[in-house]
C-alpha cells in the first residue's frame, strides 16, 4: 500500500482512482484514537509494519495524525548517509577537467601538469615544499620567514631565536548524544531555535501558552551503518527516541505540568526502529504514553472499499460484459460474490486485494492461478515469516510470540481472529496452482465468501417460495406442517400457516417429492437449485461456475415473480 496508494499498480494501469487510505473507516478509527489521546495529554507511540514504511503509507498515517494537532513540531529526518558532492565551478579557461588545457596551469585535482608547480593534493613535485593535503611534512618544522628588520615586534606564534615552537593543542568538540550536530535532540533544537542541551526544557518552559506536539518518524532516524559524517555509530536503534521519551518525560514531572499544558510526543515506528522493551514499558505508564498497534485496524468494509474502483474495470465487468448478461440483478450477485471472495482471501492486505481484482476474472477455476501471479508480483511474506497459530482469537495487541511476525505481515489481525496472510501458505507462482493443506485453505476461504454474499438471497427466496407454495397444496397445513416438519416450532402450534411458512427447503423439497406439495415446474426447479446450494455451502465446500450462474439467474428471476 502506498500513501499514495493513490496510483499503485492496479489503479495506474486501470485509470481507475484508487480510495485515498484516509477515507477508509478502520483507518480513519486509528486517526481519531490517536488525536483523542493527545489531546487528552498523552504521548503517542504508533507501531506499524516494515511494509506500511517501505510502501509510503506510514508516512502518509504519520502526516495525518500530526496535522490534526493545533500546535506542531515535525522533526526533519536527518542527513542522507552519504550526500551527493558538489564539484566546484571550473574557473575560466578551465579544461575539462578543471586544469588548465594548456598544461601551464593546475589541472585534475588542482595539481599541475608540467611539474614546476604543486602537482596532485596540493603537494609539490620537487619535495621542497610542503606535501600532503595542504599540511606539512614535520609539523616541529615550521617555514622561516624573512621578515624586515622595521624595529616592529610581531608576534607569529613561534621564536625567531630558535627555540621550538609553541604549537597550540587541537581543539576538541564535545562529543556525545546532545553535542551530535545531526541527532534528534540537536534537529528538535533546531525547529525550536535553542541548542540541543535546551530542547527538552524549552518545551516544558513556563509562559508558553499551547505547548506543541513533537511529531518523529522513527524509521528516518540514524541507523549505524548509514550514519552521516559526524554523527554517532555506536548507539543502539532507537536510542535516541528513547532518551527522548524519557527525558521529557522527567521533565514533565519535574515541571508539575497536568495533561492539557503538556508538550507531547507522536512516534511512528517499526518495532525494529525502537528497543525492544520500550513498547511494554510505555504502556505499563513510563511517561503517561498510549500506545496503538496497526493491528486489526482494518476489516472487510475497508478492503471491500478499496477495491470497488478497481473491479469496475477488472476481466468480466466492463460496460459491454455487463450488456452481454443482461441481467442486473443477477449481475449484481455475481459481483458481490467476487468482491466477496477477493476480501475474504485477501485479508486486510489492500494491494494485493487490488491486483487481485484487476487479474482474476471472476471464475472459480482460474482463482489459485491469479492468486499465484498476484503473490509473485506483490512484496509479501513468504512461509518462513509465519510461526505456528497455536489459537484463533487475537488480543489487543500482538502477542511477544507473533510481534516479528506481525512487523513483516505475515500474521494479523483480521475481523477479531488471528490469521496468516495467504502468502505464507499459497504458492507465489502461477506455474505451481495450491495443493493439499493450500488448496484446502482456499476453498475454505472462497466457501465463506459464498456464504457471506448467498447465504441471504437464499434465505430470501425461501421465504418468498414458501409464500407461493400456499396456494399449491394437496393437504391440509397442519398435515403437512406436522408430517414434514423437522422440529415444528411449539410457540406456532395454534398457527399452521405460520408454522408452513418456517419450513426449510429441505422439508419443502420432501413434501413436494412425497405429494403433499404441488409445486408449479419453475418454482420445484428453483427449489432444487436451493437445496443443493445450501448442501454445498453447508459443508464448506464451493459452488462452482455453472451452479453459481444458474443460481444468480434463478434468484433474479425468482423475485420477478409475483408471490
Amino acid at each position: 500500500m502506498t500513501g499514495a496508494e493513490t496510483e499503485t499498480g492496479a489503479g495506474a494501469r486501470t485509470g481507475a482512482r484508487a480510495v485515498p487510505p484516509g477515507e477508509l473507516p478502520g483507518v480513519r478509527a486509528q486517526l481519531r484514537g490517536v488525536a483523542a489521546d493527545l489531546a487528552a495529554g498523552l504521548n503517542c507511540l504508533w507501531l506499524v509494519t516494515d511494509a506500511m514504511v517501505e510502501s509510503g503509507l506510514a508516512d502518509e498515517l504519520y502526516r495525518g495524525a500530526l496535522s490534526a494537532a493545533p500546535v506542531r513540531v515535525d522533526v526533519p529526518p536527518p542527513a542522507p548517509a552519504h550526500p551527493h558532492m558538489t564539484e566546484p565551478e571550473p574557473g575560466p579557461g578551465a579544461g575539462e577537467s578543471g586544469g588548465r588545457a594548456d598544461g601551464d596551469g593546475p589541472a585534475d585535482t588542482g595539481g599541475w601538469a608540467d611539474g614546476d608547480g604543486p602537482a596532485d593534493t596540493g603537494g609539490w613535485a620537487d619535495g621542497d615544499g610542503p606535501a600532503h593535503i595542504g599540511g606539512w611534512a614535520d609539523a616541529d618544522e615550521l617555514p622561516f620567514l624573512d621578515l624586515p628588520d622595521d624595529g616592529f615586534d610581531l608576534d607569529l606564534g613561534w621564536s625567531l631565536d630558535g627555540r621550538p615552537p609553541r604549537v597550540p593543542a587541537p581543539r576538541k568538540e564535545p562529543t556525545g548524544p546532545r553535542h551530535d550536530p545531526h541527532g534528534l535532540l540537536a534537529r528538535l533544537g533546531k525547529e525550536l531555535s535553542v541548542d540541543a542541551d535546551e530542547a527538552v526544557a524549552r518545551l516544558v518552559a513556563p509562559g508558553r501558552d499551547r505547548r506543541p506536539v513533537v511529531g518523529i518518524r522513527a524509521w528516518t532516524e540514524t541507523e549505524a551503518l548509514g550514519a552521516p559524517p559526524g554523527a554517532s555509530t555506536n548507539a543502539p536503534p532507537g536510542a535516541p527516541v528513547e532518551r527522548l521519551f524519557r527525558s521529557l518525560a522527567a521533565a514533565v514531572k519535574d515541571a508539575g505540568l497536568p495533561p492539557a499544558e503538556r508538550p507531547r510526543l507522536l512516534v511512528v515506528a517499526r518495532l525494529r526502529d525502537l528497543p525492544e522493551s520500550l513498547p511494554d514499558e510505555l504502556r505499563h505508564g513510563l511517561g503517561d504514553t498510549a500506545v496503538h498497534w496497526w493491528w486489526g485496524a482494518l476489516g472487510r468494509l475497508d478492503t471491500a472499499t478499496a477495491i470497488a474502483p478497481v473491479l469496475d474495470h477488472a476481466p468480466g465487468t466492463s460496460g459491454r460484459d455487463r450488456h452481454r448478461h443482461s441481467d442486473p440483478l443477477a449481475e449484481r450477485i455475481r459481483r458481490a460474490v467476487r468482491s466477496e471472495t477477493v476480501v475474504e482471501v485477501c485479508g486486510p492486505d489492500l494491494e494485493l486485494a487490488r491486483l487481485l481484482a484487476l487479474d482474476w476474472d471472476g471464475a472459480q477455476h482460474t482463482l489459485g492461478a491469479a492468486l499465484g501471479r498476484c503473490l509473485a508480483r506483490s512484496t509479501g511474506p513468504v512461509p518462513a515469516d509465519c510461526p505456528p497459530l497455536r489459537r484463533i482469537g487475537a488480543l489487543l495487541r500482538p502477542g511477544a510470540e507473533l510481534r516479528q511476525a506481525w512487523a513483516r505481515g505475515a500474521v494479523v489481525s483480521w475481523e477479531g481472529r488471528l490469521r496468516a496472510h495467504v502468502g505464507a501458505w499459497h504458492p507465489a507462482a502461477p506455474a505451481a496452482p495450491a495443493t493439499g493443506e493450500a488448496e484446502d485453505r482456499l476453498t475454505a476461504l472462497v466457501s465463506q465468501a459464498q456464504q457471506r454474499v448467498l447465504t441471504p438471497w437464499i434465505e430470501e427466496a425461501r421465504q418468498r417460495l414458501a409464500v407461493r407454495a400456499l396456494g399449491h397444496l394437496n393437504r391440509p397445513v397442519a398435515t403437512l406442517v406436522a408430517g414434514y416438519s423437522a422440529r415444528p416450532p411449539a410457540y406456532l402450534g395454534r398457527d399452521p400457516e405460520r408454522a408452513f411458512l418456517e419450513l426449510q427447503v429441505g422439508e419443502l423439497l420432501r413434501a413436494h417429492i412425497g405429494g403433499a406439495l404441488a409445486l408449479p415446474a419453475r418454482d420445484a426447479a428453483l427449489l432444487r437449485l436451493l437445496v443443493d446450494a445450501r448442501n454445498v455451502l453447508a459443508h464448506r465446500s464451493v459452488l462452482y461456475d455453472r451452479t453459481l450462474e444458474e443460481l444468480c439467474a434463478e434468484l433474479s428471476q425468482a423475485d420477478l415473480r409475483a408471490p
